[in-house]
């Protein structure tokens, strides 16, 4: 009985994975010490930047604009190092969070195949697709946890596909 839930969470965790990884790669991912040190640097040449006057002072304003143009420039080389190490663990996360859910259904399927979630009465007739929605359980007017695997990913992911 417990199929009936935990089926369908385990295919919303699936279905929500990339929006679920976006939310926790910056818990893992930050700027590197080089990068916060860039951009702090940056900062005070900036500051210094804007206390020169162009016209009283242009070769030290050049100097110093020189100067934070070269560190935004290795900014933008340690950040492209870190987006290469933020990349390998969004989709690591992403991918390896899809597999182990992937895993999890498959060892459901293949332990409950005989089972049924879901038997309904003799009042039910789900002809001419009873076959197919109880399949492999043969169990007349019930669901097979195959059946239920399946229209759960597919709700998850039409729904996933509407969340912003």
């Amino acid at each position: 009985m417990y199929l009936i839930f935990v089926i369908p969470f385990v295919c919303g965790l699936m279905a929500f994975a990339s929006k679920i990884t976006k939310k926790i790669v910056p818990l893992f991912c930050y700027d590197s010490p080089e990068v916060r040190v860039l951009k702090s640097e940056i900062a005070v040449l900036r500051a210094d930047l804007s206390k020169i006057s162009m016209r009283e002072d242009y070769i030290k304003y050049v100097k110093c604009e020189r100067a934070v143009v070269a560190m935004e420039t290795k900014l933008n080389e340690a950040k492209g190092r870190d987006n290469v190490r933020r990349v390998m663990y969004e989709y690591g996360i992403h991918y390896g969070w899809i597999a182990v859910l992937a895993l999890v259904l498959m060892v459901i399927s293949f332990s409950y195949r005989y089972a049924s979630i879901i038997v309904f009465g003799d009042n039910f007739n789900f002809d001419p697709f009873g076959r197919l929605i109880n399949f492999p359980t043969k169990v007349p007017n019930s669901i097979s946890v195959v059946f239920w695997i399946v229209v759960n990913n597919f709700v998850a992911r039409t729904v996933a596909g509407y969340v912003k």
